[in-house]
């Protein structure tokens, strides 16, 4: 009996112990993975060493060699990996894990893009402006951008001149400059400058009508050969006799050189002896010096160079210091010279220029002892769009010396260029506009030489049967826009056939812009909307004048020569947006009977903007007159 009791108590013992032990294992929940490979975004390689964190676990790993990270035993939820490493733009990625698989967390890090831009190429002043404006921007979206500018010149001020850019972000720089101070046309650099990165910014000055004292040096260059200590040159003022010239020779570099004086005051139509003495105890080889002589507003470099005592060379110089292309030219020449005395021949050649808009002939050459080889220069004005400036070295045997090639073109978009959509100057061989997005037909429109400024071409049309056709829309579509277009006519009423049109798209938004028989401006909206202004009768007397249509969506606006002329309250007054042709000189078949009109008169310099310009930017471009 007792060893069945015995029996029973160790049974239940063993089941109470199972029980017991059954209940205190713990339930596990499923979980999921995340699987991961960082890449670089640019050429798709694994990049090793970044780190990942995962947010909201705080959990983090680090990439191995191929890139590859993982995290384990995740609970079902939205989670957040981030990677980082020095030298990329870091990313985020949102991850969703579902129980018992593996979410990919494959991510690409972008390599932090350092240094800056502006947002321009060039500033030109023109013949009116004194302040203008330029953009520096950080080109990184992350890293911080620390930015000065150097400029030391008396007439020009950029303000602020230093300072800090957040990664992403942009500055604007005021550059005013004091005319007073400017007595001649001139182009000068300002120099933008980080850590690793400098550009420099072209600034054009043109004086007109100069009445002021203008700087010329009577030499580029002096040569001392073997034997001569002393030399002279000139500094010219040859502007007006009632001018006076303060002028200035920057510091010498060199021991063996002096100059006497280093400044002076030299009247108008005057010059000022200066001495060039070297000190030939100081000299060995051959030797070679710039100096720069600074006044009224501009400066000229004369290089001097010589050779010790018995030093049998062949010595470079270069008949010019400086070739300006001005506006118009396409070739300049000056000559390699040879200025040894004992006959070695001179080897050369010319360093390759850093633009692509220069180019030489020949590169290189040998030249006999006393003479000089030509050098044609020349440029290529299709790359030019602004005033443009660079130095080319010319390496002799013994010795080198520069030469600064300077040109300028006249463009119309740095007036006012934000927003321009489309711009026909109409002063090339092709009838194209300033971007190569448009090219005009011309359907018996004249060049003429007669243009509001005096300069390039303009297009006559003869008022029965000339035009030109654009084979697409040249003005925004629906929404802000600005017309503007300088016009020559002295068509009278009655000589008028229908509507004398100055421009016109076709398809089915049928715009116009127009002059009425009744001698007013007519315009004719996309939607059928019509304005029709007081009469126009002042504004056509064969005299050049500037007509400018603005729209900013709810105001249209009509300005002649830069002054408000009429205002129309409306907001059906868009430009039409579905097009096949675009004219200017013709008004195409304005209403349903077909009836055509064609300018009589002379167009030039038209632009379309895809926002409505102000007045002051409109009265900017009547200024500049191009």
């Amino acid at each position: 009996m007792k060893k069945l009791e015995l029996k029973l108590a160790c049974a239940v013992l063993f089941v109470f112990s199972l029980f017991i032990m059954t209940s205190c294992v713990k339930e596990e929940k499923p979980v999921g993975r995340i699987q991961g490979i960082v890449t670089n975004a640019n050429t798709t390689e694994p990049i090793q060493g970044v780190n990942i964190s995962l947010s909201p676990t705080g959990a983090s790993a680090v990439t191995g060699s191929d890139g590859r990270y993982e995290f384990n035993n995740l609970e079902p939820g939205n989670y957040t990996v981030q990677g980082v490493k020095s030298g990329f733009e870091s990313n985020t990625k949102n991850i969703s894990i579902t129980a018992g698989n593996i979410s990919s967390g494959d991510m690409q890090l972008r390599p932090a893009v350092s240094g800056f831009r502006l947002n321009v190429e060039y500033l030109d002043f023109g013949t009116n402006f004194s302040q203008l404006q330029f953009k520096i921007i950080n080109k990184s979206e992350t890293l911080p951008l620390s930015w000065e500018i150097m400029e030391s010149l008396s007439w020009m001020e950029a303000t602020p001149n230093t300072g800090n850019i957040s990664g992403g972000q942009e500055t604007t720089v005021t550059v005013n400059i004091d005319r007073s101070l400017i007595q001649q046309s001139t182009t000068a650099n300002l120099t933008v400058r980080s850590a690793d990165q400098s550009v420099v910014l072209p600034v054009n000055v043109t004086v007109t009508g100069n009445n002021g004292p203008q700087l010329h040096l009577s030499e580029n260059s002096l040569d001392f050969g073997t034997t001569a200590t002393s030399l002279a040159f000139y500094v010219q003022n040859t502007g007006p006799a009632s001018t006076s010239l303060n002028w200035v020779c920057s510091s010498i570099n060199v021991s063996w050189l002096t100059l006497n004086p280093t400044s002076g005051n030299t009247a108008g139509g005057t010059s000022t002896q200066v001495i060039a003495t070297i000190d030939r105890s100081q000299i060995s080889g051959i030797v070679s010096t710039s100096v720069t002589v600074n006044g009224a507003g501009s400066s000229q470099t004369i290089t001097f160079s010589a050779a010790a005592s018995g030093t049998g060379t062949a010595i470079l110089q270069l008949s010019e210091g400086s070739l300006d292309f001005g506006e118009t030219s396409t070739t300049k020449t000056f000559q390699v010279r040879n200025v040894g005395s004992d006959g070695t021949t001179l080897n050369w050649t010319i360093s390759q220029p850093n633009v692509d808009w220069l180019s030489f002939s020949p590169m290189s050459g040998t030249t006999n002892s006393g003479s000089g080889s030509l050098v044609t220069a020349m440029i290529d004005r299709t790359k030019i769009h602004g005033p443009v400036t660079t130095t080319v070295t010319v390496n002799g045997t013994f010795n080198s010396a520069n030469l600064s090639i300077s040109a300028t073109y006249q463009d119309n978009t740095l007036v006012v260029s934000d927003g321009l959509f489309c711009f026909f100057n109409f002063d090339g061989p092709e009838i194209t506009d300033y971007y190569g997005n448009y090219t005009a037909i011309n359907a018996g429109a004249v060049v003429s030489t007669d243009t509001p400024s005096g300069e390039g071409q303009s297009y006559q049309f003869n008022g029965e049967n000339a035009y030109l056709l654009i084979q697409d829309n040249i003005v925004p579509g629906a929404g802000p826009f600005t017309i503007n277009v300088w016009y020559k006519t002295g068509r009278n009423d009655q000589a008028l056939i229908g509507s004398d049109a100055v421009f016109n798209i076709g398809g089915d938004s049928k715009s116009a812009l127009i002059f009425t028989n009744t001698s007013c401006i007519k315009y004719l909206a996309y939607s059928h909307t019509q304005w029709t202004t007081d009469s126009f009768a002042t504004y056509i007397d064969n005299r050049w004048h500037m007509l400018t249509l603005t729209y900013n969506g709810t105001i249209g606006m009509i300005f002649v020569d830069g002054s408000l002329f009429e205002t129309l309250a409306s907001n059906e007054l868009a430009w039409g947006s579905t097009v096949n042709n675009s004219f200017i000189g013709m008004d195409y078949s304005l209403d349903d009977g077909g009836n055509y009109g064609f300018f009589n008169g002379k167009l030039d310099n038209f632009r379309s903007y895809n926002r409505a310009l102000t007045t002051t930017e409109i009265q900017a471009l009547y200024n500049a007159k191009q």
